[in-house]
């Protein structure tokens, strides 16, 4: 799998990726909804799940959450070219 710059990335790097996005997107469209005449929660990920619990919605940020901290560190695998690169 290739994830940003077109790197060689494990599987668990690529998910950190995707969920790092679609949480800036989460974000993204929170800030909407504090610019509309009546503030609600505008959050995409509330909306896609707020027909389930709300522990699932609350486990999904768990893993965003988490997924941040992935691509903070670097994902240090024998797999993941990520973790054994320098920074210039």
């Amino acid at each position: 799998m290739t994830c940003e710059g077109g790197k060689k990335c494990c599987k668990i790097h690529w998910l950190s990726w995707v969920l790092v996005i679609i949480g800036g997107l989460n974000w993204g469209v929170v800030s909407v909804g504090l610019f509309l005449p009546d503030y609600f929660n505008f959050g995409a990920i509330h909306m896609l799940l707020q027909s389930l619990p709300l522990w699932v919605s609350g486990i999904v940020y768990l893993l965003i959450g988490l997924s941040a901290i992935i691509m903070i560190i670097g994902c240090r695998c024998k797999s993941c070219s990520t973790g054994s690169q320098q920074v210039q």
